[in-house]
């Protein structure tokens, strides 16, 4: 998902990246998202940053 919080605000964010986490987890599946919203990346259980347009370096989980 590009940017899929990018429009909301605080609360509705935290609870569409809640059902994202959940639903990935429940159903055994990856989701990526793609986005630059820091708050987003405490939810994520593996983060990798683009740098300089190339996959960097994967970054600690916040």
């Amino acid at each position: 998902m590009d940017e899929p919080t990018a429009s909301l605000d605080r609360a509705r964010s935290r609870e569409v990246v809640e059902l994202l986490v959940r639903q990935s987890h429940d159903h055994g599946v990856a989701t990526v998202v793609v986005t630059h919203d820091h708050d987003v990346l405490g939810y994520c259980d593996r983060v990798v940053e683009m740098v300089d347009g190339r996959l960097g370096v994967p970054a600690p989980a916040r």
